[in-house]
């Protein structure tokens, strides 16, 4: 089973991914941000195998998060979303 965080600064939305993965058996949600700060803490703590990523985030956006964690946590795969896009963001994650 692999250990997953998710990075999403609405809520509603963060909690329902978190719901929809807790339905299969390949993942098992170890923890949730809802800012950038904060979700590099949560995953240099709890070394997830995968987090899913939010571009856009309040504090921190998500290609610095990106940035700091690969450094850190060189073996964690992250799956990047948003709503938006632009080809700089693209770029830039």
């Amino acid at each position: 089973m692999k250990r997953l965080v998710i990075v999403e600064d609405q809520t509603s939305v963060r909690e329902l991914l978190a719901d929809v993965f807790r339905l299969g058996s390949q993942y098992d949600v170890v923890g949730q941000a809802g800012e950038g700060t904060e979700a590099v803490e949560l995953c240099l703590r709890v070394q997830p195998d995968v987090c899913l990523l939010d571009a856009k985030l309040p504090g921190m956006n998500g290609a610095e998060v990106l940035r700091r964690i690969a450094k850190r946590l060189p073996r964690l795969r992250v799956l990047v979303f948003s709503g938006y896009e632009t080809p700089e963001l693209v770029r830039e994650m």
